[in-house]
């Protein structure tokens, strides 16, 4: 073949694969779940906090006073506006939107419900109803698939969903609301090797970024330390310190070195030598921790007192330029709180914490709490662990490492002979460390 026709056939192959590649980069898709933020109720409601409609728990004959929101019609109708946080992404482009509901409720010649959404031209568009409801004692799914879904998103990247009822039948139970927008937008700096098929990328740097966050993935060296002096010198990659103790000049001083902060505090329970303790009203105040002098469990049930606390904090972790935190006692439905807490009171407040930490730009651990990862792992960004090794129950981890979110893990009383080849094998992130938390560290790796 000629030389020069090769040539021009290796060119032309090239520069196909180069188009094919930028293509890949400068297109890169998203899919997230956005659920309700607030209400305009116009009616009266007897009912949990909102966040009960970001968690899909109904189902069947399922009757959960805690896991649905229960409307109490008046004047024979009732209406209420719930505000949604839209795509977190800059400058999305909208290419698909689906609306998810689940609820219990008459049939539809008993009691008319509709969804409305309302759109740019300042109307209410209808985009589903309860027609294909039965059966008023099961939960059932309403599921739309919205046109022209761009529509519907405001200036602020949120919409507006309203619920209407014509009748004053009080048996309204509406268990879940969530939008799931597929969204595009281009950045030339991605890197595709973020693919997991179908329409979602998420962008990712050597340590890892979801929605402009940081995201840890595991083989990150790390360091824990609560107590005594900080030793600012070790060659790691990650530091977890305390929120409060640690100084915004310490935490711009370890970053300077190329180091991701973790800002820790605990979201379960009530410190009284915390500078906000006052906060704290007795009615959230639960049992002693046993063996920490000070601590109370919270009634995790008060959203309304305590997510706002817990806001606060981690609005303060932000100012201090942390680039996550570290929410610790989640797991309090499975403890002796001194409150009648539920699997689902737990997965509710968990997923706030959660959703409050992104709405601040930061990245969130699930602490412990292993017998929820299968429902929580998609909210969450990394998970630090306390001795699984040691209560036999690490694979209930894994699940992190199938996202490619790292898995900081500690045993205090277990020799590193005895788990670290298994934590290494398993692609954990362990350590040795003194009940402590002081400066002392044996790494597995």
């Amino acid at each position: 073949m000629n030389f020069k026709i090769l040539l021009a056939k290796k060119i032309k192959t090239s520069l196909q694969l180069l188009f094919v590649s930028t293509l890949l980069i400068v297109n890169i898709y998203f899919a997230e779940f956005i659920f309700p933020s607030r209400s305009i109720n116009t009616g009266s409601t007897s009912s949990p906090q909102l966040t009960v409609l970001a968690v899909q728990d109904e189902q069947g004959s399922d009757n959960n006073l805690n896991t649905y929101i229960k409307f109490k019609a008046s004047d024979k109708q009732y209406l209420s506006i719930f505000k949604f946080n839209a795509s977190s992404i800059a400058n999305p482009t909208i290419l698909k939107s689906e609306f998810h509901a689940n609820s219990r409720g008459p049939e539809k010649f008993v009691e008319s419900r509709k969804f409305q959404l309302f759109n740019n031209s300042e109307k209410w568009l209808s985009i589903a109803d309860n027609l294909n409801i039965q059966n008023e004692l099961r939960s059932s799914d309403i599921n739309s698939s919205i046109k022209d879904a761009g529509q519907f998103i405001n200036n602020d990247h949120s919409n507006a969903l309203r619920y209407k009822t014509k009748s004053s039948v009080d048996k309204n139970q509406p268990g879940y609301f969530a939008f799931v927008i597929n969204s595009s937008r281009s950045n030339s700096t991605m890197d595709t090797s973020g693919l997991t098929g179908g329409t979602t990328v998420m962008p990712r740097t050597t340590t890892g970024s979801r929605r402009g966050r940081w995201q840890p993935v595991p083989g990150l060296k790390w360091q824990i330390q609560y107590t005594g002096t900080l030793d600012t010198s070790l060659k790691v990659d990650v530091y977890n310190i305390d929120l409060f103790d640690t100084s915004t000049a310490v935490i711009s001083e370890l970053q300077s070195k190329g180091k991701h902060i973790i800002c820790y505090f605990s979201a379960g329970s009530y410190e009284s030598w915390r500078p906000d303790a006052s906060a704290f009203p007795a009615s959230v105040l639960g049992r002693k921790l046993d063996s920490w002098a000070g601590e109370k469990w919270l009634d995790i049930r008060q959203l309304n007192i305590l997510i706002p606390i817990m806001q606060a904090r981690m609005k303060l972790a932000a100012d201090k330029g942390c680039n996550a935190v570290d929410p610790d006692n989640v797991d309090g439905y499975s403890n002796h709180t001194g409150f009648p807490l539920s699997y689902n009171d737990q997965l509710v407040y968990n997923i706030a914490i959660a959703n409050a930490a992104h709405n601040l730009g930061l990245a969130v651990s699930l602490k412990n709490d292993v017998d929820q990862i299968k429902d929580l792992v998609n909210y969450f960004d990394f998970a630090v662990n306390e001795k699984c090794f040691q209560y036999n129950e690490c694979n209930t981890l894994i699940p992190f490492i199938s996202a490619s979110k790292a898995v900081f893990g500690i045993e205090y009383n277990l020799s590193d002979s005895s788990f670290c080849s298994q934590a290494n094998a398993m692609n954990f992130d362990f350590l040795k460390k003194k009940l402590s938390l002081d400066a002392w560290r044996e790494p597995c790796r």
